[in-house]
């Protein structure tokens, strides 16, 4: 991922700094729930847990809101991720769905008009969301600048693992989008940043529950490292 294509024939290369520090010396931030997209008791619990083995080994611990807001980080994600999707479209099918767009309603919020005008968005639409995009990344970058903290943990999903095939989520017994199940994922997708999902806890079922772990750029090596010694702790083993 970070080495140039052969045919690009260039002579840029990236060379990822090694961790400076271990997981004893880190500030971390950890940004356990957002009203957008609420976790169930099991996941705060794994993130409590994941807190405390940290803060047992020394990291200096803080919880956060987080630096953007949620909702409107995923509405973009999704915008730019549907305009992609287009890129294999044949020509009819490109002229079906706009003509369907053209159809929509001004109020059809629906899920399926949403998808819809964002796969037939304009390029200057396209362009605005990207200049949205590059906003957001700055935001991120400010939040981990300077005194801010190493590393951002956050959940993977709103729930322990569910089901193959699951069309559903239910968070505490509250029926939820099932899209939220992929929501913390898509946090930073669209920014460049580095994360990585590390296991953390079971549930009484004994289903998988894990931390999602977001750094600054090309902080990799940071990540995979915090990941090792998060999984040695004693208190998580």
């Amino acid at each position: 991922m970070t080495t140039p294509a052969p045919a690009e024939n260039t002579p840029w290369h990236v060379s990822l700094p090694a961790p400076r520090h271990g997981i004893g010396e880190l500030r971390v931030a950890v940004w356990a729930d957002d009203p957008s997209c609420p976790v169930d008791r099991a996941t705060a619990q794994a993130l409590e847990a994941v807190e405390q083995a940290l803060a047992s080994a020394g990291a200096t611990v803080h919880r956060t809101k987080g630096p953007v807001d949620f909702a409107g980080s995923l509405r973009l994600f999704e915008q730019l991720l549907h305009a992609t999707t287009t890129a294999a479209t044949d020509d009819a099918s490109a002229a079906a769905e706009l003509a369907a767009a053209r159809a929509l309603q001004d109020d059809d919020t629906s899920p399926r008009a949403t998808v819809l005008r964002h796969r037939t968005q304009t390029h200057r639409t396209w362009l605005r969301a990207d200049e949205e995009r590059h906003r957001l990344r700055e935001t991120w970058h400010r939040f981990f600048a300077d005194a801010g903290p190493d590393l951002l943990i956050t959940p993977a999903a709103p729930t322990p693992a569910i089901p193959a095939g699951s069309r559903s989520l239910l968070v505490d017994g509250a029926e939820r989008d099932f899209f939220d199940q992929t929501a913390w994922m898509n946090l930073t997708s669209h920014t460049g940043l580095p994360s990585l999902i590390a296991p953390a806890a079971r549930d009484t079922n004994g289903l998988p529950i894990g931390v999602q772990i977001t750094g600054p750029a090309y902080s990799d090596r940071l990540l995979l490292a915090v990941a090792e010694e998060l999984a040695q702790l004693p208190a998580l083993r």
